[in-house]
């Protein structure tokens, strides 16, 4: 059961994406939130930067959703129902990780890759503070490195989008 809160107590837990809603007793809701965002900072600053600049946008959502939730009707209040943000349940949030599971082993793996990549590339830095090499190519060699995950994220999402207009399609001819 959820229960409105102190007004107080809501603001500050809502300056966190997700808590505001947990504390008021929707976990569902507040999880997915929170998930979303910490993914999307996570994402976007390792894999694919663009995806950085959405995290305002879930943090805005979360602040209005939660004192907007806690300013509402009691009888409104109390008939909500705690759901997840997509409404993705975790029996069929499986069965997609099932039919998808290459995708997500591609995204994983190019993840770890950039991880990867990036500590090679601050080796290397220290590496050539002890042997001259030319600036032109340490230069020309930092804009490829930096560039070639974001590459790979780029073509991976083009890939994906590809096979999903596929799979729309072939399922419209049948």
């Amino acid at each position: 059961m959820t229960n409105k809160k102190n007004k107080l107590f809501v603001f500050f837990f809502s300056l966190i994406p997700g808590a505001g809603e947990m504390y008021l007793g929707f976990y569902k809701t507040g999880a997915s939130v929170m998930t979303l965002f910490l993914g999307g900072v996570a994402l976007g600053a390792s894999l694919f930067p663009p995806l950085f600049y959405l995290t305002p946008v879930v943090w805005f959502f979360s602040f209005f959703h939660t004192n907007n939730l806690n300013t509402m009707a009691d009888e409104e209040f109390y008939a909500l129902e705690d759901d997840y943000l997509f409404h993705m349940e975790p029996a069929r949030l499986r069965r997609l990780v099932v039919i998808y599971r290459k995708p997500l082993a591609c995204v994983m793996i190019l993840m770890g890759l950039s991880v990867l990549w990036r500590h090679l590339w601050v080796a290397f830095n220290h590496v050539s503070k002890w042997f001259p090499i030319p600036h032109v190519l340490v230069s020309f060699l930092e804009y490829w490195v930096l560039s070639i995950p974001r590459l790979a994220a780029a073509f991976l999402i083009i890939w994906m989008g590809v096979k999903l207009i596929r799979q729309k399609k072939d399922s419209l001819d049948e």
